[in-house]
């Protein structure tokens, strides 16, 4: 993953991304798995559905949309749980495991009129308000808006 590279080769410049120890970097690893297989699926569907297909002229998929809906709401209730006992995904400390989230959490967000979907479970909420004020994230947004 070219983002863990990132994250290994200028761990020194800013926040260690990857964990400080052997089991940080696990949980690490075991949310990045989570997020890559798990909650990345179905928040895929929903952006390609939503605002990818109208862009292009192809209809969206309603049971799609549904069938994505739903199983990424049994992940964000994974992540409420998780949450609920951890400030972010992997402990108690920022990683590439949130970090990689908001991207498309940014879409469900805003332009996708999903935000029920996070704002709907208290600690995901919080988790969200977080990673996505913090100054890098906002500098990312005002040097290349998203364009949906």
């Amino acid at each position: 993953m070219q983002n863990k590279y990132y994250a290994e080769k200028y761990k020194n410049q800013g926040t260690d991304l990857l964990g400080k120890t052997l089991e940080e970097r696990g949980l690490v690893e075991q949310w990045l798995e989570v997020e890559a297989q798990n909650f990345n699926p179905p928040i895929h569907s929903l952006v390609m559905n939503i605002l990818i297909s109208p862009l292009i002229g192809t209809p969206s998929d309603p049971k799609a949309i549904e069938e994505s809906e739903k199983k990424l709401a049994k992940v964000l209730d994974i992540y409420e749980d998780r949450l609920s006992k951890t400030k972010y995904l992997a402990g108690d400390f920022f990683s590439l495991a949130d970090l990689s989230h908001l991207p498309f959490t940014h879409y469900l967000m805003g332009s996708m009129g999903k935000a029920y979907m996070v704002r709907d479970r208290k600690h995901v909420s919080a988790w969200w308000d977080d990673i996505s004020s913090r100054p890098s994230w906002k500098k990312v947004l005002q040097l290349h808006p998203f364009p949906f």
